[in-house]
């Protein structure tokens, strides 16, 4: 396993008090070309995996955790001793062993270790011990500042805050539709996911008479409240219907569009002024839908026997300039085929880290066009958490599905 010594399958080891405190967990010993390696900087006394170990966290630095490469182990125990390694002061460098699979939930959670091939050299292995050992201090720094603020004026001004944000989002949700719209074969799904307490985005699937569905995905310029405030004044502005005397007229999705963007303008807002828009109107009764854009991601339409198609009219952001026009789009759907509506959040979340200027949110809305689009939803939502768990930072993520049924 290592490039000096013979093959390792793991121990648990603990330095004495004149050099810095390294615990080996592991049934074996390190090999001799490691732990000669070691000695230089730690002393290891091993140590097995039996039972818990936080009592030999609690006074060491760097955990090294080696499972035994021929299987013999359960990953529970390893994902228990990671438990006690993020309760502990300590940071672990874990070897995964060779014969897990690539796509393992080992590999998709996150702590306080660092992952190493089973197969890393003596010198490598002994470099991350070093880093690992290098970020410790400042792990028990931030966690010194998180316990200040966590004690800052008792239960004052931060429980404060912590309540206020939960307030703004349990409202902000209160604004989403409590449930979506079935008309004749027309069925509708959304997920919807803030980057933080509150969100930048929003969407809405509503009625407009026994046969018109109108539906949108919005998404403003910024993160936190200030745009989450915008986000409701988009629902209250957007005008879908006029009032005629005793009769109505439904607003197209231009006009709809047109009207909402001098709206915004008209307000003169200093901050997240501006915002993307895609909205729709489908008949249920002869299947033709309408819409339009405003800056934002094209909508895609998935067919069972065609590629996915982009319905992108154009459009231009919405409170840049008033007066500003909107193409207009009109396609008729048939059984089985359905559009998928989404903001850029979830365009990057699912985008191809292999080939970064290439979205792959087309390629996995066809994978799951066989599904229903509840649960299509929810294959996105698995899907997206996993690569929001993988990126740095993330965006928030919004997606409307809307299903013609055969």
């Amino acid at each position: 396993m290592y490039g000096r010594g013979p093959r390792l399958t793991g121990v648990c080891m603990l330095v004495t008090a004149e050099k810095a405190s390294l615990l080996w967990i592991s049934p074996d010993g390190p090999p001799p070309g490691l732990g000669e390696l070691l000695g230089r900087q730690w002393e290891v006394t091993p140590r097995r995996w039996t039972g818990s170990i936080a009592q030999w966290l609690d006074e060491a630095e760097v955990a090294v955790i080696s499972p035994p490469g021929d299987g013999s182990f359960d990953l529970r125990d390893l994902s228990r001793l990671l438990d006690e390694v993020d309760r502990s002061q300590a940071v672990a460098v874990v070897l995964l062993p060779p014969h897990l699979p690539a796509d393992n939930l080992l590999v998709r959670r996150r702590g306080r270790f660092v992952l190493v091939p089973a197969d890393v050299s003596a010198d490598g292995l002994a470099a991350r011990i070093d880093a690992a050992a290098a970020l410790q201090p400042v792990i028990r720094h931030l966690q010194a500042d998180l316990e200040s603020l966590r004690s800052f004026n008792g239960t004052g001004e931060l429980e404060d805050l912590d309540e206020e944000l939960r307030l703004a989002a349990r409202l902000q949700r209160d604004f989403l539709p409590q449930r979506l719209p079935e008309v004749g074969p027309i069925r509708f799904a959304a997920l919807f996911r803030p980057a933080t307490w509150v969100s930048g985005d929003i969407y809405d699937v509503f009625r407009l008479d026994e046969n018109h569905v109108g539906f949108y995905v919005a998404d403003v310029v910024g993160h936190g409240l200030p745009a989450a405030l915008l986000t409701i004044f988009l629902k209250k502005s957007l005008q879908t219907k006029r009032i005629l005397g005793h009769s109505y007229e439904i607003v197209s999705p231009p006009i709809t569009l047109a009207l909402l963007n001098d709206d915004i303008c008209q307000q003169g807002l200093t901050s997240c002024q501006f915002c993307t828009a895609w909205y729709g109107i489908v008949d249920a009764r002869t299947l033709r839908l309408r819409c339009a854009r405003g800056g934002h991601p094209p909508a895609l339409l998935l067919s069972r026997d065609q590629p996915p198609r982009q319905l992108a009219p154009n459009g231009p952001l919405l409170g840049v300039f008033p007066g500003e026009t909107f193409q207009p789009m009109e396609v008729a759907l048939r059984p089985g085929q359905r559009v998928v509506v989404y903001s850029d959040g979830a365009e990057e979340a699912l985008r191809d880290f292999g080939a970064p200027e290439r979205c792959a949110i087309g390629e996995v809305c066809e994978e799951l066009l066989e599904l229903p689009p509840e649960e299509m939803a929810l294959q996105l939502t698995a899907r997206i958490d996993q690569r929001r768990a993988e990126a740095a930072r993330c965006d928030d993520i919004t997606v409307v599905v809307m299903d013609v049924q055969g």
